[in-house]
């Protein structure tokens, strides 16, 4: 399935221990995060065991509802003291068709961790969620 971010002011927090140095440095690399965040987000729809197929109509949650849209709407960021390093929390919201047209259908989180400002991102987890 094709994805298609929707422009959306997400809510940002940033908890105790980051500076705000930290968290305009790591901001620089937003659209770094938002690539890696849709390629999970696309590898999730895409996965049979995940998210099933439209014969599977009774079943949560089912790509033939989706309309291929999503939004960010939540990024936290939080310092790691074990392991050290940035945690980034990245909620986003998965649209489906409905009569009266879009509504939030399917939530994941994607958290991302990097070591420092500027080392690599690794993908935590993803989690999802009915909305």
């Amino acid at each position: 399935m094709n994805l298609k971010l929707v422009e959306n002011e997400p809510n940002i927090t940033y908890y105790d221990g980051i500076s705000l140095t930290q968290y305009k440095d790591l901001t620089k690399r937003w659209c770094e995060m938002l690539t890696i965040v849709h390629k999970e987000l696309s590898k999730y729809v895409d996965d049979d065991n995940l998210c099933f197929d439209c014969e599977d109509s009774n079943l949560f949650p089912n790509r033939c509802k989706l309309t291929g849209n999503y939004y960010i709407d939540s990024v936290a960021y939080i310092k790691q003291l074990n392991p050290i390093g940035f945690q980034i929390m990245i909620s986003t919201k998965l649209t489906e068709y409905l009569s009266t047209g879009e509504n939030d259908y399917l939530g994941l989180e994607v958290i991302l961790f990097t070591k420092s400002i500027n080392e690599k991102f690794e993908v935590w987890s993803i989690d999802s969620s009915s909305v």
